[in-house]
This record gives C-alpha cells, sequence and structure tokens, in this order.
C-alpha cells in the first residue's frame, strides 16, 4: 500500500507539472533562506562556547567599563575561594612584525598572563605556550600568522621584531581559535613585558587601582560558585578600594561592579572600550523573525498550491471514497505527497545553498563551506526543517480533501463552498502582510544607514589616507617634524599632512582633567583625549570657533584645544588661555582654541567632551588629505617616499572613510541580510501567486468566454482577474504598516542619530508590491483574456 501511495505521488507531481514546479521552488527558497539563516544564528549564539570550561569563565565589568585595574585580578584571587585562577589582557594593538628574513605584515594581539592558557585550553602545537607567557620579551604566535611570517621553517627561537624598536622572541605557536569568540589575536606576549614597559614610563601604575588598563577574567571552580561571587561582590570593592577614595565614591563604584558570562560578552555586551567588535542580541532576534517570516511565507505558498492541487483531484478523492478508501487513507496519501515534495525542495535546497554559498559568506563575512550542513547538529537542522514542513503545510490539504463527500466531489472541479476559499485568500492576505513588512522594513532600514553615510559629522573624511608610523620612518618624523611638510607636500596631489595618536572611532584614552585654578577641588570627572600635531585639524577641515590652533610659532610645548562639549562640562566661560592640568599625566597647558563638536565616535553615540592635546612625539598614525581623482599615482609617490626616508619600512594603509564605514559593519551586514532575504520573499510571494492566478483563470475559464462574447474587452477581464489579487495586497499593507512602525522604532533606540520614520516610506512599500502583484499576475490574465471563447465553452 505505501509503495502504492508513493507511485501516486510520484505521478500526479508530474501530472500537475506547473503547480509542483512553483511549489518546488517556493518551498526550496524558503528552506535555503532557513539554512543560512540558522547556521548564521547559531554560530552567533555559540560565540565562546567551544572553549571547555566557558561556562566557568566570567568577566569583570563596571555598569559602563569592560575595562578593570592591574591589581584587580590578584585581589579578587585573593578574596574569593571559590576563583580558581584569573588572568588579564592589555591591548597591544596592531603592529608591523618583521622577521629577520625582512618578512613583515601587520598583525594584532595582546599582552595578558600566563594562566590564559589554561583558562582558554589554548593548544601548544610547538614549545610551550604557559611558559612563555611567563617570561619577558616572550611572544606566541597563531598557527596561521607563524605560517605566514615563517614559512616552512621552524619559527621557535627566532627573532620578531615590532615596530622596528621591539624585539621579541617566538617561543611558542598555538592553533588558531575559532571565528566566533571574541578573543581575536595574531599574538601573545607576556605580561611581565607590559608590565615593564609601563613601570619604565609610568611608575608605580601597575599598582593603581583606577587605571583600567585591560580586561580581567575569573574562573570558578564550580558553576554554582557563582552565587556566592554575585552576593559578595559589592562588599569585595569596599574592603579593596578602602582608602582609594572617600566612602561614598567606593560605594557607588562598587554598587557598579558586576560579573559578566563569557558567553554573554558577544551579543549582550556593549560598553565602552571592548576588547573587539561585538554582535547584538537585537540583530540576532530580527534574524529569528526574518527566517520565520520567509519560512512561513514559503509554507503558506505551499499550503495554498497543494491545496489548489487537491482541489482539482476531488472527483479523484470521490472515485476513491466510493472504492472504499478511507479518510485516514486519503490523508496518508496526501500527506506522503506532501512529504515527497518537501523531500525534493529539500534536496534542492541545499544545491542552491552550494551555489549561494560564496556570495553568503562575501555578504557576511563568514568562511563557511559545503562540509558545514553536514555536521550533525546541522543535519538535524535539515531534518526537522523536513518534517516540520510536511506536518504544517500537508495536514490542511490533507484533511480538506479528504473532507468532501463523494456525490459533492463528483459534481464539478469548481471550487466547493467551504470555508477554505476564505483560509486560502486570508493566507494570500498573510504573504503579503511578510511581504509588505519586509519591504518596509528594508526601505527604513536603508533609509538610516543612509543617512548615516551623509550625516555632516563635523569633519572631512573624504580622500584622507591614514597610514601607520614607526621604526626608523617615525624616528626620523620625531627627530625633523618639518619633513613631512616638505617633502610630501611637494606633490600637488597632496593638500595636508598631519599626525594623531588615534583616528576616528578608535576607542580613546580617558583621563582627569580640570581647570587648574579650580579652588573648590571640584571632580569634574574624566574626558576624552586625542593627541595631535599641528595640522590635525587642517587635515580634517575641523571648525575652529574660538582662539587659534597649535602652533609652533607660539612655542605650543603643552597645549590644549577644547570641543564644546568640554568646555560644558569643566564649566569654563573664557576657555581660551585658561590653564588646564591633565591630573592622570600630570602634565599642565593652557587652552589655546575652542573647536565645534564632531562626531569623533560612531552615530551609536551622542557627541561627548573631548580634549585635543598637543603631543606630536606620542603620535603613531599619519592622516593624509589628498585631491580625488589621483589616487593610484599619489599612493605611489607616498610609497616611493616612504621607502626613501625608511627603507624597511612597511607602507600600510586605509582610507578614513572606509574606517568610518567599519564603525556600522552590524548595520550594514544586517542591511545586506535583510535586502538578501526579503528579494527572496518576494521571489517565493511571485511563484505563489502565479499557480493562484493559473487555478483562478482555469475555473473562470467559461465565464470570461461568455463575457467576451457579449463585449467585454481586454482591459475588462485583466481587472475582473487581478481585481481580487490588488485588494489583497492592500489589506496585507495596511495590517504590516503598524507593525513595521513598531520594530523599526525599537531597532532606531539603539542610535542617537537617528532619520525620521517619513510616511512616503510605506506608500513606496505599497507601490511595489502593487507591481510585483500585478506584474505578477498580468501573464496570466492577458493568457486568459486573449484565449478564444469558443475553446472555452466546449470545454466541460
Amino acid at each position: 500500500m505505501l509503495k502504492n501511495y508513493f507511485k501516486i505521488a510520484w505521478r500526479n507531481i508530474f501530472r500537475y507539472k506547473a503547480n509542483s514546479l512553483f511549489n518546488l521552488l517556493g518551498l526550496a527558497l524558503g528552506i535555503v533562506c532557513t539554512l543560512f539563516l540558522t547556521l548564521y544564528i547559531k554560530e552567533e549564539l555559540n560565540y565562546d562556547k567551544s572553549f571547555p570550561k566557558h561556562d566557568r569563565i566570567y568577566r569583570m565589568v563596571y555598569t559602563e567599563w569592560s575595562k578593570s585595574a592591574p591589581p584587580l585580578a590578584e585581589g579578587l584571587k585573593n578574596y574569593f575561594p571559590e576563583i580558581e585562577r584569573t588572568t588579564r589582557f592589555a591591548q597591544a594593538g596592531t603592529n608591523v612584525a618583521r622577521t629577520n628574513d625582512n618578512n613583515q605584515m601587520e598583525i594584532e594581539g595582546f599582552y595578558t598572563d600566563s594562566s590564559t592558557v589554561h583558562m582558554f585550553d589554548l593548544n601548544s602545537i610547538i614549545g610551550n605556550a604557559f611558559q612563555a607567557l611567563k617570561e619577558p620579551s616572550t611572544i606566541v604566535l597563531t598557527k596561521s600568522v607563524a605560517k605566514k611570517l615563517f614559512g616552512k621553517k621552524n619559527p621557535l627561537g627566532e627573532q620578531l621584531i615590532f615596530q622596528d624598536e621591539e624585539a621579541f622572541r617566538v617561543k611558542a605557536v598555538i592553533d588558531d581559535l575559532p571565528e566566533n569568540t571574541h578573543l581575536k589575536f595574531d599574538f601573545l606576549v607576556s605580561m611581565p613585558t607590559f608590565m615593564s614597559l609601563v613601570e619604565k614610563t609610568y611608575p608605580g601604575w601597575t599598582q593603581s587601582k583606577g587605571w583600567m588598563f585591560g580586561w580581567t577574567y575569573v574562573q570558578l571552580n564550580h558553576k554554582e560558585s557563582i552565587k556566592r561571587i554575585k552576593r559578595d561582590l559589592t562588599q569585595f570593592y569596599v574592603n579593596y578600594l578602602k582608602g582609594e577614595a572617600s566612602d561614598e565614591q567606593i560605594a557607588e563604584f562598587a554598587q557598579s561592579a558586576r560579573v559578566q558570562a563569557l558567553t554573554d560578552i558577544h551579543l549582550k555586551s556593549n560598553l565602552a572600550q571592548e576588547l573587539s567588535p561585538n554582535g547584538s542580541m537585537t540583530y540576532i532576534y530580527i534574524f529569528i523573525a526574518i527566517e520565520a517570516l520567509v519560512l512561513l511565507m514559503a509554507c503558506v505558498n505551499f499550503i495554498n498550491l497543494f491545496t489548489t492541487q487537491a482541489l482539482k483531484r476531488l472527483k479523484e478523492v470521490g472515485v476513491r471514497k466510493i472504492v472504499g478508501a478511507s479518510r485516514k487513507q486519503l490523508i496518508l496519501q496526501f500527506l506522503l505527497e506532501a512529504f515527497l515534495l518537501t523531500f525534493i525542495s529539500t534536496l534542492l535546497a541545499v544545491v542552491l545553498y552550494w551555489l549561494i554559498l560564496p556570495f553568503y559568506n562575501q555578504l557576511t563575512g563568514k568562511s563557511n563551506t559545503l562540509s558545514d550542513i553536514m555536521q550533525h547538529g546541522n543535519l538535524s537542522i535539515i531534518l526537522a526543517i523536513l518534517f516540520t514542513i510536511t506536518l504544517i503545510s500537508g495536514l490542511f490539504p490533507s484533511l480538506f480533501a479528504s473532507s468532501f463527500l463523494p456525490v459533492k466531489a463528483l459534481k464539478s472541479i469548481k471550487t466547493p463552498n467551504t470555508t477554505a476559499v476564505y483560509v486560502r485568500k486570508s493566507l494570500v492576505v498573510f504573504q503579503f502582510i511578510i511581504a509588505g513588512l519586509l519591504i518596509t522594513s528594508t526601505l527604513l532600514i536603508y533609509q538610516q544607514m543612509q543617512y548615516f553615510r551623509n550625516k555632516e559629522l563635523g569633519f572631512d573624511k573624504d580622500q584622507v589616507i591614514v597610514a601607520k608610523l614607526y621604526g626608523d620612518f617615525k624616528k626620523t618624523l620625531e627627530s625633523n617634524s618639518s619633513l613631512l611638510q616638505t617633502e610630501f607636500l611637494a606633490n600637488p596631489n597632496i593638500l595636508s599632512v598631519a599626525r594623531t595618536a588615534n583616528i576616528i572611532g578608535d576607542p580613546l584614552s580617558v583621563e582627569f582633567i580640570a581647570p587648574t585654578k579650580n579652588p573648590e577641588n571640584k571632580d569634574f570627572g574624566t574626558l576624552k583625549v586625542v593627541r595631535v600635531d599641528d595640522n590635525f585639524l587642517n587635515a580634517l577641515n575641523i571648525t575652529l570657533k574660538e582662539g587659534r590652533n597649535f602652533s609652533k610659532a607660539f612655542g605650543d610645548s603643552s597645549a590644549f584645544i577644547l570641543n564644546e562639549q568640554a568646555v560644558a562640562k569643566l564649566e569654563l566661560e573664557n576657555p581660551v588661555n585658561q590653564s588646564l592640568t591633565n591630573h592622570t599625566i600630570e602634565r599642565q597647558g593652557n587652552i589655546v582654541g575652542v573647536i565645534k563638536d564632531f562626531n569623533f565616535e560612531s552615530l551609536h553615540h551622542q557627541i561627548e567632551p573631548l580634549v585635543l592635546e598637543y603631543a606630536p612625539q606620542k603620535t603613531g598614525t599619519m592622516l593624509i588629505k589628498i585631491r580625488g581623482g589621483n589616487v593610484e599615482s599619489t599612493l605611489a609617490f607616498l610609497q616611493k617616499k616612504v621607502r626613501q626616508i625608511a627603507p624597511n619600512t612597511l607602507f600600510s594603509y586605509t582610507f578614513l572613510d572606509e574606517k568610518v564605514n567599519s564603525l556600522y559593519k552590524k548595520e550594514n551586514t544586517m542591511t545586506s541580510i535583510v535586502l538578501a532575504f526579503t528579494l527572496l520573499g518576494i521571489i517565493i510571494s511571485c511563484l505563489g501567486l502565479l499557480g493562484l492566478i493559473g487555478y483562478t483563470a482555469e475555473i473562470r475559464t467559461k465565464e470570461i468566454g461568455i463575457r467576451k462574447i457579449i463585449g467585454a474587452s481586454i482591459q475588462n477581464l485583466v481587472t475582473l482577474l487581478s481585481v481580487d489579487v490588488l485588494l489583497m495586497v492592500i489589506i496585507g499593507n495596511v495590517i504590516a504598516w503598524p507593525l513595521t512602525w513598531y520594530f523599526i522604532h525599537q531597532w532606531l533606540e539603539n542610535f542617537a542619530y537617528k532619520s525620521p520614520i517619513s510616511w512616503w516610506t510605506f506608500a513606496i512599500s505599497l507601490l511595489i508590491t502593487f507591481i510585483i502583484a500585478f506584474t505578477t499576475v498580468i501573464w496570466h490574465c492577458l493568457k486568459t483574456a486573449f484565449a478564444n471563447p469558443i475553446h472555452a465553452l466546449r470545454n466541460e
């Protein structure tokens, strides 16, 4: 019997070729969308879960800060016996590393304690990483970076020179970490190296409890130990900070301290000075919603088309019932057909996955392969999708078709007067609700991203090259600061050259700055600081509001320029020529100017107080403003000039506008994904409409023939066949609009600057869905309208 069911199912697939094709393609697109989004969401949700001890590792953070002080790790270990080990990370930044064979490349990494190796189970494939991170001036490389720098040569014991200044000995090579971890590095340098460097420059800072130098992690001896840590953490901080500040300040600070689970960092943390760029749980919810909506659209499509196919087979159902078939057997027959269609669609979806995978990886920045989908967990997801769709999509048509009485079923192929008609129309409206929701959301998200790209930021980001300063090149500029102007500005395509310690979007140093004359000893808190030279404002075209720019002509050796927010925070009425003291580094100087506020961070944040400090000797980045139109020749000139000044220097550069755009990487990725899957949803809707209009035209063939005989025009017939669909488009959009407004309004709350939600966006969405629906149905309408009415009247 089962064999017979499959045979009949297979015959029916080929008998109703158009319906089957639309069903297969629509469902395959829905499944491939589900596969991609499921794998993406799964990878995001599994961030940092590849570490065996991930459920016992926590990071120490505060209400707004992710960083903490150097002595905190030891203090926690001594106070809480539940803490098995602690470790710290300090930013080593991006460095140009050079081997003795003069092989150079840029690599990023951290200073860290040796306990990192055991806490995160780093696997040493050459040498001993644990021992290496105990020693000064030692470095541990990842496998991929070691291969790029040293090739097939054993790197153990080899020297690696950073910035042509610091030399490190390679003592170990570890396996590359998985992509889905917030710990992204090419190398690790021992923490004793960092502490030694700090003590040379700022004696005593390594024991400072107020210097937020890096990130502190703790590993608990048991998962349940976290309850005691959370309970006693405030009291620990009160004891730990005793004597460092007033009791009220300590109590306030202690209340802000908390522990953060390792697995919460990527998606649930958006603190200042994060170790690496994080994702967002909000976007995971958005992707889950898109996945569910597109899959629902595909299922609705399947139900409508499968029900349409079942309606064509009512006579078959009637005959089967007359010869003794039970309702249970009929339901099983239709469910098997639904399963067979879903199974073929799943196979087709896997083929589409393989074809689309390169574009998906480019879109999301992932590096998935076809083998990823064959993993045990992912195969389970595919099977779950297969059976869920079969059950959801096949059950209603099966129950519907098997419910008719034989006499009624044998009467006509026309749609019986049942609730199925209303259900099918409701499902089409539901499809247009989803389509309207996706299209309007895509338009509004795109509008917000365009707002980011076009908003005036208060500085000129276009045609600005950002290049690293290091080694002999940096030393030459420090000894001869006018060299940049005399050598580089000789090229007419170079308009300005400046130096800075940080570029737009970088995490900035936060320091205690106050007016030198502060008789009430008022605490003004911290301000963000950028150290620059006297050409910084010109290179970025930042507007000076009061006073003057930094200038060697005025003998500026220690001077400050404040933005408007900093002036307000420091409560300065006439700021120019007033004295400021940077208490963090005990440096005093005069305010020489005030600049207009500009967005030195992403548009997720409001403009904060900012201090520009004149300190060319502490800069490490060069900003080069160039003319447009001759970019390649200008870059060639710069590379040649840098090699002349310092022959071994690697000219590493990027463009400032690219850096600014990278601040919205999460949003750009989300926009691309939403757009791609909105297009998939639209295609699925079109496939469903093609099948439905085909069936509608078929059952109204005689009606159309009679109308043509009595004088109906082509326009009248097209209107007759399309008016119901267009009405459903309007209903779907009207329902989708308030839902879209609510969800987009919630998303825009993540940004300090947002574009308004305009009414015309909804009008455009309605127009797009109108065009899509009308274009989809017009072919069937014209085909039916142009048919010979005599043939229509002959058919029974």
